[in-house]
């Protein structure tokens, strides 16, 4: 028998991929506050990660020999060095607190992305270092550790096909960490397959709009999904704070 909460989980994949395809954005800003919202925080985060995790090696498998291996490792090491441990740590805390913690880090990433501005100082090592430390936090935490990076891509000026390709490398093992450090589901594990098939129906959605609509309205709409998403999780904490 189909419950609501399969049906929920569905139309939140079949968005989030949709918007994935046609922006190359969307799937963890739209998809994880609203996961976290249905399934509680680590069940939604698990689901976000295994999708993005079976999305990174399809995208880095076409675009391997464009990956930028020493510019993976600087990220690499701090996210990983950070990620685990956040974890175990977000693991102990007041799950209403960190639902308001997660829907504003979802919220602040997503107003960095519609920024667009490049910051200078991610340009050096140390950019590297806060880029990949950031990306680790907000993983453990949400399950979304692309804005920080699309924002040290952006800084370098990296070509579509080198960003993309680095971006999986450096994503795919850092999720893999992540979803091993916080180990199996508690209650959503039933879900997945609706998530999955929401992902396959929605980049099929995609397909049949690509190039129907313009880039800046899908840009714009993605981004604007994003931010009601996010805001709708920090809505419901604050209420279960009071």
């Amino acid at each position: 028998m189909i419950e609501w909460l399969d049906v929920a989980v569905l139309v939140v994949a079949v968005a989030g991929s949709a918007f994935q395809v046609l922006s190359g954005i969307g799937f963890g800003l739209i998809a994880s506050p609203l996961l976290i919202l249905a399934l509680g925080r680590e069940d939604g985060i698990r689901i976000v990660l295994i999708i993005s995790i079976v999305l990174n090696a399809a995208v880095l498998a076409r675009s391997i020999r464009f990956v930028r291996l020493g510019d993976t490792v600087r990220l690499l090491i701090p996210a990983a060095l950070l990620v685990v441990p956040a974890v175990f740590v977000l693991g102990s805390a007041h799950a209403p607190f960190l639902t308001v913690l997660a829907g504003s880090a979802v919220l602040f990433g997503t107003v960095l992305v519609a920024r667009g501005r490049p910051l200078n100082w991610m340009l050096g090592s140390r950019g590297a270092v806060i880029t990949g430390a950031a990306s680790g936090l907000l993983t453990a935490l949400t399950g979304v550790g692309g804005p920080p990076v699309a924002l040290f891509v952006s800084a370098r000026r990296w070509s579509a096909a080198v960003a993309r390709g680095t971006m999986q490398a450096f994503f795919l093992p850092l999720n893999l960490v992540t979803l091993m450090a916080l180990g199996p589901f508690v209650n959503g594990a039933s879900k997945l397959g609706w998530a999955v098939a929401g992902v396959v129906l929605g980049a099929g959605i995609a397909l049949l709009l690509t190039g129907r609509i313009s880039e800046t309205l899908i840009r714009r709409t993605t981004l604007a999904l994003a931010g009601v998403s996010a805001a709708t999780l920090v809505a419901n904490g604050i209420v279960s704070l009071l």
